[in-house]
């Protein structure tokens, strides 16, 4: 046979390399299979797609695979989108992957999209809606599977850390077509125990169909009408479910939800040593400004001068009291009455004094000049003394009545004054020890006192004392 019948490997390889890119039905392939061999090589990835009678060879480079949305393992039924491509040098073909999504998980994550758009619109993932987070809740209730890494990671790091609550499991499928009715009922039982500081539901890792439950809108909306705070806890850090969204705090694991609820003993402790630390500082400076207070009341000129203080303030007491009685209106009185009779025997004494005075010089004057001209002289000095007489008696008059005004001013003003006639009037002296009590301060309970009224005196007990404050209150 002629020689150049026969082709060398490389070049049949590249003819099947130029058939293979000249063929537009391989340059976009929808191929579906499982994933198997799976390794991640630096940022890409290789595997091979199989069904049940055939493998293809496959690999996704970066940055195509950053838009994947779940962790690629094998055993994973995928859909991809990608190009077949020969290996020339090798003679293998394979497919280069552009798009990869779990099977079937296209249309629920359209679904999902659409359901939190609308879910957004209505305002069920708004901040103003989410509650606080108690600090130190005591009722914890779970809502996750009965069995499980989810229920053990909470379990185990409320134990390990400061175990003040008390966990409630309120057991759930979390996982499949009738997770999410079942996991409402578990959440309207925890509702209706009323006890609950705050409710956590989760569960563990898993693909985007197997978290799906958790995105079903009534559970979200049962979530929404939660009358305590909500914390998920669902898959991984990197899954996103609508409870999520409507949650008051999402934990990217079950772990960091209990942990989340929970505070580090340590930390507590070392908390509550501050406390303990500041207080008794406050105590120790509160203590110490009351004993100054108390030594400067005690070495105060008042306190340790008590006997001559209150010596001194009787001996005023005396003094005024002297004074009062010195000047009291009816002492006043008799002195002006004692100073008015005086007065009008001076008045009376002088008038018979120039009667006496007058009467000589007449009689002098009668030995001296003739009798008619004596008497004209009589009688005109007898009408001049009458006038005097009159001008003294209405002088005298006025005097009196100007006295009578005063004295009856002066009389007002002793009835008005008079402790009698205010007693009288409901008010009464009281002493204590024979001493006149002026402040309530210098009694205590038991002691007895003497009553002084209007009509008599008594004798009474301290029952109570109740002292005004300055404002009168």
């Amino acid at each position: 046979m002629p020689e150049n019948k026969y082709v060398t490997v490389s070049a049949l390889n590249r003819y099947i390399f130029h058939k293979f890119d000249k063929d537009v039905h391989l340059q976009q392939v929808y191929l579906k299979g499982e994933i198997s061999n799976f390794k991640a090589s630096g940022k890409h990835f290789y595997f091979s797609l199989k069904d049940d009678k055939s493998e293809i060879s496959a690999m996704m480079f970066f940055p195509d695979n950053l838009n994947i949305r779940f962790k690629p393992a094998d055993g994973v039924n995928v859909q991809v989108v990608g190009q077949v491509r020969v290996y020339e040098k090798r003679g293998t073909y394979s497919i280069l992957v552009k798009q990869m999504e779990e099977e079937g998980v296209g249309a629920l994550y359209a679904a999902f999209l659409a359901l939190k758009d609308k879910l957004q619109k209505e305002g069920l993932f708004d901040e103003r809606h989410k509650k606080p987070i108690p600090e130190y809740p005591m009722e914890v209730g779970i809502v996750t599977a009965a069995t499980g890494d989810a229920i053990h990671d909470i379990i185990s790091t409320f134990n390990r850390r400061l175990p003040l609550a008390r966990l409630t499991l309120y057991p759930a499928l979390v996982q499949g077509t009738d997770a999410p009715k079942d996991l409402i009922r578990a959440l309207k039982l925890a509702y209706s125990a009323k006890r609950h500081d705050v409710i956590i539901i989760g569960r563990g890792g898993g693909s985007f169909e197997d978290l799906n439950c958790f995105n079903d809108e009534e559970l979200v909306r049962t979530l929404f009408a939660s009358p305590v705070p909500i914390v998920t806890a669902i898959g991984h850090e990197a899954d996103y479910t609508l409870c999520d969204y409507v949650a008051s705090y999402r934990a990217p694991t079950p772990t960091g939800a209990a942990m989340r609820l929970t505070k580090d003993k340590n930390d507590v402790l070392n908390y509550v040593d501050s406390l303990v630390d500041r207080l008794t500082a406050s105590i120790n400076n509160k203590i110490e400004l009351n004993n100054k207070q108390l030594h400067r009341l005690t070495d105060s000129y008042g306190l340790s001068n008590f006997s001559e203080v209150i010596k001194r303030i009787e001996q005023t007491f005396l003094r005024l009291n002297d004074n009062l009685h010195n000047n009291s209106p009816l002492v006043k009185v008799d002195n002006y009455l004692s100073s008015l009779g005086t007065l009008q025997e001076r008045i009376n004494n002088g008038i018979n004094k120039i009667l006496d005075l007058k009467e000589q010089k007449h009689l002098e004057l009668k030995n001296r000049l003739r009798v008619n001209l004596i008497t004209d002289q009589i009688n005109q000095l007898e009408s001049n003394c009458d006038a005097y007489i009159g001008r003294l008696n209405q002088l005298i008059t006025n005097k009196i009545d100007s006295y009578d005004q005063r004295l009856e001013a002066l009389n007002d003003k002793v009835y008005i004054l008079n402790p009698i006639n205010l007693m009288r009037k409901g008010y009464s002296i009281v002493y204590h020890q024979g001493e006149v009590l002026t402040k309530i301060n210098k009694l205590k309970v038991k002691d007895q006192v003497d009553v002084k009224m209007a009509d008599g005196m008594f004798s009474a007990t301290v029952t109570s004392i109740e002292e005004e404050k300055e404002n009168g209150k």
